[in-house]
């Protein structure tokens, strides 16, 4: 594992980082293969006592946030196909003990823990909801093929934050998000107010005050050609990445994710 000239990594942290990272690529494979398999999986009727022992199940696997909405075809991509018109947002959280070391290798590597082990549940819950004949689709943490901060929003998990990141009462911006796709009918759930928590991110942008990169905007970008708007320059954040010890300091600077 290299780092920045700022920083050395013992034999130990360099494994632990390619294991998470193998991990998360070959979980990703993964999940693109969970559409297979559905052509018989007709069901779409639930009780309450299904979605609890779903969620119990979840947890017990490390899933720390669970919502529910409907797929927002506005937010999918190049209009690829998705299986199943139902959203299950599954968030981890990133630890605070590692992620208050950012910029670090530390910090880097539980990132891609979370993208591992979010990854591998999120397939294993996907396979569990197709063995009930629930037709349905991982989408990775690394990657799918819908945006997952809108999802969560729309889920009540939290608030877009000032530099886009969803913010959680619980976390801040400490945790990454998967999906699944389905057709089974999601419970009924009623939504947190979360009008304290938007008004507190709205006045506070430290995330746009503190980027390293200056990556960071308050005004989103918008694309020509695309519906989707973003708050991050992503060469510029790619380039504090690499300049920075794999920086990941919007995690860290967030008054919502601290511990003290």
């Amino acid at each position: 594992m290299s780092a920045s000239p700022a920083e050395t990594v013992s034999r130990d942290v360099a494994k632990k980082f390619s294991k998470y990272l193998r991990g998360t690529f070959k979980g990703f494979q993964k999940t693109r293969k969970t559409k297979y398999n559905n052509e018989h999986n007709t069901k779409t009727e639930t009780t309450a006592l299904f979605w609890t022992e779903f969620e119990q199940k979840a947890k017990n696997l490390g899933v720390d946030l669970i919502g529910y909405t409907k797929v927002d075809e506005i937010f999918v991509f190049y209009n690829l196909k998705i299986y199943g018109k139902n959203a299950i947002v599954l968030g981890m959280e990133m630890k605070w003990e590692h992620i208050k070391t950012a910029p670090s290798a530390i910090c880097e590597i539980e990132v891609f823990r979370v993208y591992k082990e979010l990854g591998d549940v999120t397939i294993e819950l996907t396979e569990y909801l197709k063995e009930k004949g629930y037709k349905s689709e991982a989408h990775h943490p690394f990657g799918g093929k819908l945006l997952f901060g809108p999802h969560a929003v729309s889920a009540g998990l939290g608030v877009l934050g000032q530099n886009g990141l969803i913010i959680t009462p619980q976390f801040g911006p400490r945790q990454r998000w998967s999906i699944i796709t389905t057709d089974a009918e999601l419970p009924k759930t009623e939504k947190k107010n979360l009008d304290s928590l938007q008004e507190f991110c709205e006045k506070c942008g430290a995330c746009i005050r503190e980027c390293k990169g200056n990556a960071t905007y308050k005004n989103p970008l918008t694309y020509e050609n695309s519906p989707h708007i973003t708050h991050i320059n992503r060469s510029k954040c790619i380039q504090s990445i690499l300049e920075n010890t794999y920086c990941s300091y919007c995690l860290k600077i967030c008054p919502q994710g601290k511990k003290t």
